[in-house]
Formats: C-alpha cells, structure tokens, sequence
C-alpha cells in the first residue's frame, strides 16, 4: 500500500504531524429479525436476519506504540489478550498490512457483555476501522469485511457504513437498507449471559412458528421485492425459543414490556437482552422506570443510530 500513508497525517503550519491517537464508537445492535434458514455441511447455521445499529455503544481509544498489542477494559472482567475479540482483531490488520508498529487499546465498555447486542463484534470492527485510519492503511471496506468475517458472524456488518442491514448466509452477505421506523427503543438486560455458541448448538430447525411472538401486529412488508421500502418489520427471533426455554426470565420481560405500553418486543440475537419498541419517549421512560427497581442500570433507553 505505499503511498497511502500520507493519509495518516495532518499539516500544522507547513510540518506534517503523524496521527498518535484516534477514539472510535463501536454501536450496539438488535435483531429485528432472525431467522435461522438451514445448516451447512461444516456445522454453521444459514441466517436472514434484519440488524439495526443503535445509538448505545462503546468506545475504544488507540494510541500508537512502537511494538506489540496491549488492551486495557476498564471496570470489565473481558480477557485482555488473543481471547478477546479486540486483541483479535488488531493482530488480523497488523499481519494483513505487515505496518511496522503496534497499538495500545483502551476499551470503555457500555453495551452488556454476551447480551445478545453484538457488543464485541462490534468492538471488534471499531478496532479494524480504528486502525485503518490510525496508520492510514486504505483499506477498503471490502478488505475491512474480509479481515472481519472470520472473526464472528456480526463483525462485517459493523464494519459496514450502513446503520441498517439485512445479512444472509453466515452474515457475511449483507445488503444495506433504510432504517424503519421504530421510535425509541427499550432494552432490558436481565443480568445472565447467553452463549451465543451455546444457542446455536441448542436449536433445532422447524417449520413451525415461534411460540413467543407477543406484540400489538405491527405491520410491514419484509419480503425480498419490498426490502427497499421498509416502514416497519415484523419482529421474529427463530433462537427465541432455545433462550426461554432455559431462561424463562426472558418471556416474562418481554411480557412486562408489552404491558408497560410498547409496540411490540423481542430478544435480540441469541439474548438475553429483550427490547421494547415505543411510539414515544414518555411511555418509554415510564416503562423504564417500572423495570429499573429489578434491573437497574441494566435498563438502557436508546434509539436507532443517527435517529
């Protein structure tokens, strides 16, 4: 890539200054759609799935350091070396572009962890971005994707500039979309993680529906020939199903939701977080309110990013 680098600078009076530091937001995401459509012959399940990113997300802070990857989570648990996504991440873009020089992370977590809101995928993703424009690589967000698929299923959408998308296959395949109309949204995190490997090797293909579709019949159209004018999606989650099944937890939050005056509601990928979407932010907060004795900061009131 030579002759790409120069991006990585800025002019002050006449000298060129190298960039040291960079922060970058890493956005949530929910499903508000996932449907798992077959398996493949090397054991991962085939998806069509609608995400949408929202304004709730962490922040990662690189600084350039001569050598090496070093990670930092404040007030996490989060492993800090080849275990982590992020640490992963940073060692894919520095053996793909072979730069000379290493980076220091400081990772402020915000969005729960292995709650179903893609919270390390997309970490994951800010940290390829990150450094992308931290050493002013060029890569392509073609180049972005393809260091990031094999690093998880929901990683190449958050390196898409989209801030909605559907994905198909392994979620590799992603065909970006108009955000829908969906108000405020409320997420409750009911405090337990979810696996989402653990979901995955626990479901078993169905024709049937989901048993746990509650809501008040939002309607719109989600087939392939009016994908481009999406006003509002029927909420579906096929993992639904395994997740109250061992967590039955999740069904009653997504009961109180509807009953605290939301839309419609629905866990977010493999759970266990369960969000509520609201018309207007008064009965969003008022719901809040009434679940944050039981949830506390765990209660998060967001919207669609950029919404």
């Amino acid at each position: 890539m030579p002759g790409c680098y120069v991006a990585g600078h800025f002019h002050l009076g006449g000298v060129k200054v190298m960039v040291q530091q960079i922060e970058v937001e890493a956005p949530a995401k929910v499903n508000l759609r996932l449907a798992v459509v077959g398996r493949r012959p090397d054991g991962y399940h085939e998806l069509e799935s609608f995400m949408l990113k929202l304004a709730l997300a962490d922040r990662l802070t690189l600084i350039r350091q001569p050598a090496g990857i070093t990670l930092s989570c404040p007030d996490s648990s989060l492993p800090l070396g080849p275990d982590n996504l992020v640490y992963r991440a940073a060692a894919a873009f520095f053996r793909h572009t072979g730069i000379n020089g290493g980076v220091a992370i400081t990772l402020l977590k915000r969005i729960p962890i292995a709650a179903g809101l893609g919270g390390g995928s997309s970490d994951a993703a800010a940290t390829l971005r990150g450094l992308n424009r931290l050493f002013a690589a060029c890569l392509t967000q073609t180049t972005l994707a393809a260091l990031a698929t094999p690093l998880g299923a929901d990683v190449p959408f958050f390196v898409l500039d989209a801030p909605a998308a559907w994905a198909q296959g392994i979620g590799e395949r992603l065909t970006p979309a108009p955000v829908p109309e969906v108000g405020w949204i409320l997420l409750v995190n009911p405090g337990f993680p979810v696996s989402t490997k653990w979901a995955y090797e626990n479901f078993a293909l169905t024709m049937g529906g989901n048993p746990f579709i509650l809501g008040r019949g939002l309607v719109s159209a989600n087939s392939a020939e009016s994908r481009g004018n999406i006003r509002m999606l029927p909420l579906f989650n096929d993992l639904e199903a395994v997740t109250i099944g061992r967590y039955p937890e999740v069904a009653a939050l997504k009961a109180a939701l509807i009953a605290g005056g939301a839309d419609d509601a629905l866990m977010s990928g493999s759970g266990p977080t369960v969000f509520g979407l609201f018309a207007d932010r008064e009965t969003a907060e008022r719901c809040a309110a009434s679940l944050k004795p039981r949830y506390g900061d765990k209660v998060i009131l967001t919207r669609p990013l950029g919404g």
